[in-house]
């Protein structure tokens, strides 16, 4: 058994973002594919490693390696009160309908069946 890492990135609403992926291969069994044990997305190299439980430092300067061979730019730091921080525009909660249905059965059989 051995560990396989990939990174990519993709640029969304103006920020980078780094997709990183642990994988657990098995070459000991032909034909068996690579199975996802890890997964990170952060605008953060080193969160999304965190997030995909790239623990090891030689495994993240490999994948900090292979972000240079294909130029794509590497790790961004964020500064604080910058002016693109300022102009975020904010979140809107989305609200959720409960239907009339749903509330009959919460007060007719849902009390029992939640217990």
């Amino acid at each position: 058994m051995k560990h396989v890492y990939t990174v990519h990135t993709k640029k969304i609403e103006d920020k980078i973002y780094y997709f990183v992926k642990k994988l657990m291969s098995l070459p000991e069994f032909e034909d068996l594919a690579n199975v996802v044990v890890g997964y990170g997305m952060h605008t953060n190299f080193d969160k999304a490693c965190r997030i995909a439980g790239v623990h090891d430092t030689t495994s993240r300067n490999q994948l900090l390696q292979d972000l240079e061979k294909q130029n794509i730019p590497c790790i961004q730091q964020k500064t604080a009160n910058t002016p693109a921080d300022r102009t975020q525009k904010p979140r809107v909660r989305q609200s959720i309908q409960i239907v009339d249905t749903v509330t009959r059965w919460l007060a007719e059989r849902g009390a029992a069946v939640l217990n």
